[in-house]
């Protein structure tokens, strides 16, 4: 069985990252009512229970998601904009994760989509690419499908999505910062250089002289914080 089905309450936050339900509806442009319904289930009702369990106990009733539950939900998003239904999107989720073996199967980087269907990668008897819906199983040639997470790095080892480029030059890595949104390549908190921008008569080049970057990182974290407030 996977290591990462044993992980919920196995161990701590570091390197997983951590995120309140409304910052992880913040970066993944989802509705915060959405974000809390997917890992709450609809309280009003006795349908529709959560589609996804967070790596993290809830605390005095306030809820955190890790890294790999953060992009869970964005794949989700982005498979609801594909056409994918809310049903399929609990059945794809828990027919993958028996057939991927592992708790966070849309962190898989064999998860492809087309036409509101899911589709995993892998190679046939002959070692061809392939793709299998991921409902009925039907198999059908990867040169039709595209994949359309281009944004998520994988671990070559794993195949688990281990950094997210949320935006240009800004990356969310669970093991830096606690996952929250830095510049890539320099590694400080987009929310540190935007705040020092802000508080310094919006000098970029002040700024990135002070942190010993260049001002179009500077540029860059504002740019982010200022689309993730919009």
């Amino acid at each position: 069985m996977a290591g990462s089905r044993g992980q919920k309450g196995g161990m701590g936050i570091l390197g997983r990252g951590i995120y309140s339900l409304p910052e992880a509806a913040r970066l993944t442009g989802l509705k915060p009512q959405r974000v809390r319904e997917w890992f709450r289930g609809r309280i009003k009702t006795r349908i529709g229970g959560p589609v996804f369990r967070s790596d993290y106990p809830s605390v005095g009733g306030d809820r955190a998601v890790s890294f790999h539950d953060l992009i869970e939900l964005y794949v989700a998003g982005q498979l609801r904009d594909a056409g994918v239904s809310l049903q399929s999107l609990r059945k794809v989720h828990k027919r993958l994760q028996s057939d991927l073996d592992t708790r966070h199967p849309f962190c898989r980087r064999e998860l492809l989509t087309k036409d509101g269907r899911v589709f995993t990668l892998g190679l046939d008897d002959q070692g061809r690419d392939e793709m299998v819906e991921a409902l009925t199983h039907q198999k059908v040639f990867a040169d039709i499908l595209l994949p359309f997470l281009t944004r998520i790095d994988y671990n070559e080892a794993t195949a688990m999505a281990q950094r997210w480029c949320i935006s240009d030059l800004v990356v969310v890595d669970p093991t830096i910062c606690l996952g929250k949104p830095i510049v890539a390549d320099v590694g400080i908190a987009t929310a540190v250089l935007s705040a020092s921008y802000e508080a310094n008569d919006r000098d970029a080049e002040l700024v990135a002289d002070w942190f010993g970057v260049h001002a179009k990182h500077v540029i860059a974290a504002v740019e982010f914080e200022r689309s993730m407030a919009a």
